[in-house]
């Protein structure tokens, strides 16, 4: 049951990104298309900013509270994403993010005790690189890329229900994402995409009021899709 936990957040993931890949592909061809290969995508400015949602998948791991080792399950949640950012010729492009993601807890069980309820959430900045390999790869006019980036986790925060609970937080983590996406562009300037990214933490400290302690392994995977903007 421990493996199929931490298995099942894994097939999730992979499962929603091999459905919105279908969804993207099935798209009708660009009007100006008349060949099965096309161009990839090439935008009028370099400039871009991005607004995307999606899930947010923690996989099931251990939680340490107490002198206790809690195994851990959570819920899917809601990951809401924005970006700045400029591309550099050559399929290369640079940006700065913001992402908010919460997971409810959907149970956390020691040996002799059990939370039932309470969240993780946390508030993240990452400067990430891009990489698209062009004409080559472009389908339909569908392009892949991939993406790599190091970041700063200002805020993430532990509420647990019941009379051993209590909230718990830290800032100032390090952390590190690597992306896989595809993206169309919609005329010169929008263009929509869908991205699957993992979020690696490691394990962080938090801390509560009257110094109550907590550890948990903050790596975690998303799904989302948005759309860009060139201005």
């Amino acid at each position: 049951m421990h493996s199929l936990l931490r298995l099942m957040p894994h097939v999730r993931f992979k499962a929603a990104l091999g459905l919105a890949a279908l969804t993207v592909t099935a798209l009708p061809p660009l009007a100006a298309a008349e060949t099965r290969s096309e161009p990839a995508p090439v935008s009028a400015s370099p400039w871009f900013a991005d607004l995307s949602a999606g899930l947010s998948i923690i996989p099931a791991g251990d939680i340490t509270l107490g002198g206790r080792k809690y195994e851990g399950d959570f819920k899917d949640g809601p990951f809401l994403r924005g970006s700045v950012g400029r591309r550099l010729g050559s399929g290369w492009a640079i940006e700065g993010e913001w992402f908010y993601r919460t997971n409810s807890v959907n149970s956390l069980v020691a040996s002799d005790r059990r939370f039932s309820g309470g969240d993780a959430a946390s508030n993240n900045f990452f400067l990430n690189a891009t990489y698209s390999p062009g004409e080559k790869f472009a389908w339909r006019g569908i392009s892949p890329y991939a993406g790599f980036g190091f970041g700063y986790i200002q805020e993430l925060d532990v509420d647990l229900e019941g009379a051993d609970g209590g909230e718990f937080s830290s800032s100032g983590a390090s952390a590190w994402q690597w992306s896989i996406g595809l993206r169309r562009l919609l005329g010169e300037r929008a263009e929509i995409f869908i991205e699957g990214r993992a979020v690696a933490a490691g394990e962080q400290e938090l801390e509560a009021k009257g110094g109550r302690k907590l550890r948990i392994e903050y790596d975690a995977w998303a799904m989302l899709g948005g759309l860009r903007w060139s201005f």
